[in-house]
């Protein structure tokens, strides 16, 4: 048939060029293929079905990748997270494999360093690969605008997508994640049910986690009648080379009635720590530490530390049997929501109560 002929050579045509690339008006088209417009309009649109362009109204027709049945075989998703090295990561990786495994589909991981650029060249090369669907790890940096242009496109692609453990401002997708304004929470009600009042809370800066967990600080101490002191609070706008030890540091000299403090990661509690212990303070009986993630770090530290645990590989598990779902059965709306699992706490020694009290 003729609309199959010139589908192969819009084929060839797509192979050389990247993800996101406006074709030629569709009259240009039908002069560089020898063809008529219905024969063009039919060989696009099938084009479209596989997952190999897309059209934008009144902007034009777009490359996704090529097409399924031509480069695999077998289901593959795309899995992107900052860096699967760091202490969440593995886990959920492995959540997203038990599930794929169980369906007979291969992951391929990458790692976007929480770098916008990196994150949207791996987008690129797995639409180019064919893969049937994504589960992604927002980056927290770079540019908004980037960023989001690319999630559009996935969105007009149709190939589903998942996010993990934050969502994207104005992307309407499924997002898999711990309930951090909770955890946030209870991390505060278990300093203040230890008899700690004045409490700090420290993170590294400032995005939608540090943000939710503050504002379960925030409703914890409303819940005592206790005051939100600007002054206690460390939330930049960006990372600080050594912030979090000089902040701490300065406060316990000049807050003397400073008792605890809520650690936005167990990273932030360590730095939290040693400036506690170089105060000449003790921690616990002086000022409660709390942190969050449940590191093994916190096992080995002396006094051990009182951490929140989040459940990383059912989120993962979670994630990956949405993406199922939504690649074979065209789920809709009713996936378009916030997935919320909720952390626990592991009290160890770091904040028992005051001395004295």
């Amino acid at each position: 048939m003729r609309y199959q002929e010139i589908k192969e050579q819009l084929i060839q045509k797509i192979s050389q060029l990247e993800p996101g690339t406006r074709l030629p008006s569709r009259p240009t088209l039908c002069t560089q293929l020898d063809t008529n417009r219905t024969t063009l309009d039919r060989a696009i649109k099938e084009l479209e079905s596989e997952g190999v362009l897309y059209s934008r109204n009144g902007s034009g027709t777009y490359v996704i990748g090529l097409v399924k049945g031509k480069v695999q075989t077998t289901e593959n998703w795309g899995i992107i997270v900052p860096n699967v090295m760091d202490h969440v990561y593995p886990s959920l990786a492995r959540g997203i494999e038990n599930i794929a495994c169980r369906h007979g589909a291969n992951v391929i991981l990458c790692n976007s360093d929480d770098d916008a650029e990196k994150q949207n060249r791996y987008i690129k090369r797995l639409l180019l690969s064919g893969v049937s669907g994504f589960i992604i790890v927002p980056v927290i940096a770079g540019s908004a605008e980037l960023t989001s242009h690319l999630y559009g496109a996935l969105l007009d692609s149709q190939i589903p997508f998942v996010f993990c453990h934050r969502g994207v401002e104005g992307v309407r997708v499924p997002v898999v994640k711990s309930n951090d304004f909770y955890g946030g929470y209870l991390a505060t009600r278990h300093l203040l049910s230890r008899g700690y009042r004045n409490i700090a809370y420290i993170a590294r800066f400032e995005y939608s986690t540090s943000v939710e967990r503050y504002q379960g600080y925030v409703s914890a101490l409303q819940e005592y009648g206790l005051p939100v002191q600007r002054g206690r609070i460390f939330l930049p706008q960006e990372e600080i080379p050594d912030g979090i030890y000089r902040f701490t540091s300065r406060l316990l000299a000049q807050d003397t009635a400073l008792d605890a403090v809520f650690c936005f990661n167990d990273y932030v509690a360590q730095e939290v720590c040693r400036a506690v212990r170089d105060a000449g303070k003790r921690i616990s009986g002086e000022i409660g530490v709390i942190g969050y993630d449940n590191l093994p770090i916190d096992i080995s530290s002396s006094p051990k530390i009182t951490s929140l645990a989040f459940k990383s590989l059912e989120i993962g598990e979670k994630a990956a049997e949405i993406l199922y779902e939504m690649i074979h059965h065209q789920a809709g709306e009713e996936f378009l929501k916030y997935y919320l699992f909720q952390p626990t706490i592991m009290v160890r020694e770091s904040c028992l109560g005051l001395d004295g009290k």
